[in-house]
């Protein structure tokens, strides 16, 4: 720890707070409505999700109600399913938000309720999310790779400084004007993003033509118009093995997982080129699939599939946006029901029935659609660019390095 600055204390995290654990509620008291429980899948590294809730019925909720959540209550999780931090929902810090007040908290998560005479809500929040405090947790998560843990003891173990209240409030509205305008950027994205989700619901369907083109589209089979790549690296000549990723597709393995993850002898690797596809049979049905574009060749474990298109008849953006609609999700689950694996090998893909307009309108609607990509690229560019700007400011404000003007009372 620094040189403290002036009217500045150090403190254990334990000293700073007290909290509540989780209860662990049972999977069979699970209801599709009633009062929500949040549980460690409900939630991601900065928000609650709604798309997964269960319930409790609202009488039993009642003998629970020391385990409810108010907006703006911190949370924390205290077990993940991965060893490095910056991807684990292990150590993972969430505010409340208002559509979760009431909801209850289940199991491995923490609520952290600040002592208001030593630091504020929302300034512990800005410390839990630091990434001092994230660093400080990797070196000590215990488990293997399916089952990561920290303990409370550990957290609570956590060294800070704090400055005296009033600045903490001043720091914290500061940091939080940040936050707004992060807030309204990735509002800003979500919106674009279901832009581009209603085109492609109505483009990639036929349910809206372009002007300037009519006429049916063909009915086919997949299998006219995908070929399997089966070329191994049999003469070692290629040596940068890649993974695929259902958020990031084509990935370095050592940047996901910061290590190597291949074997010693890729000989019997697939080879796969710029412009071709990837996926694990077993992971389609969560979106591991992608077109190879940042690299002009790599390498992929035997389990993977590679194909290439028949870009005579069938344009490589149009298929690469037809993937990710909702007519390839449920042709992808469709195929999977009934079977003990959720795999889709390739002849199971080539099986899937397609609609293919001619070759100049899927030109343009990949155009529209690759436009509509643009623009989301940059609300994401200028979100990062927030989201670092806070990142560098934290730094600053947190430390002392740079003080604030308090105003006096």
């Amino acid at each position: 720890m620094s040189e403290l600055r002036a009217g500045w204390q150090q403190h254990e995290l334990g000293e700073v707070v007290t909290h509540k654990k989780g209860f662990a509620f049972k999977s069979h008291r699970y209801l599709e409505a009633g009062v929500r429980i949040i549980r460690i899948s409900d939630t991601t590294r900065d928000s609650i999700n709604n798309e997964h809730s269960v319930f409790l019925d609202e009488n039993e909720a009642e003998n629970f109600k020391q385990y409810r959540l108010n907006e703006n209550d911190i949370v924390l999780s205290t077990v993940g399913s991965r060893p490095h931090l910056l991807d684990s929902m292990v150590g993972k810090v969430i505010l409340v938000p208002k559509s979760a007040a009431g909801s209850l908290l289940n199991q491995n998560l923490v609520k952290m309720i600040p002592k208001e005479s030593k630091i504020t809500n929302r300034y512990l929040y800005e410390i839990l999310k630091n990434r001092r405090f994230i660093t400080y947790l990797s070196a000590l998560v215990r488990g293997n790779a399916n089952q990561v843990s920290i303990s409370l003891s550990d957290i609570f173990n956590f060294q800070l400084v704090l400055p005296p209240i009033p600045e903490q409030k001043k720091i914290a509205q500061i940091l939080s004007t940040w936050d707004q305008a992060i807030t309204a950027t990735e509002r800003l994205l979500e919106n674009s993003r279901q832009r581009k989700k209603g085109l492609m619901q109505q483009l990639l369907t036929g349910k809206k033509r372009l002007p300037g083109f009519e006429g049916e589209w063909k009915e086919l089979r997949l299998k006219e118009l995908l070929s399997e790549e089966k070329t191994r690296n049999k003469d070692r000549s290629i040596g940068r093995v890649l993974s695929v990723t259902n958020h990031s597709g084509f990935v370095l393995p050592e940047n996901q997982f910061s290590k190597r993850v291949a074997s010693d002898d890729v000989s019997n690797y697939r080879v796969v080129r710029k412009g071709q596809y990837g996926y694990n049979p077993s992971r389609l049905n969560v979106g591991s699939f992608a077109r190879l574009d940042a690299f002009d060749e790599g390498l992929l474990s035997p389990m993977y599939v590679v194909f290439s298109v028949d870009e005579t008849r069938l344009h490589n953006d149009y298929f690469l946006n037809w993937m990710k609609s909702n007519e390839a999700k449920q042709r992808i689950k469709g195929s999977t029901q009934g079977s003990v694996r959720d795999s889709v090998g390739f002849d199971a893909l080539c099986s899937f029935p397609f609609r293919i307009p001619p070759l100049d309108e899927q030109k343009n609607i990949s155009a529209v659609l690759v436009t509509a990509d643009k623009e989301i690229q940059v609300i994401q560019i200028r979100r990062d660019q927030l989201k670092q700007e806070k990142k560098a400011l934290m730094q600053q404000l947190l430390t002392g390095k740079r003080r604030v003007q308090v105003e006096a009372p």
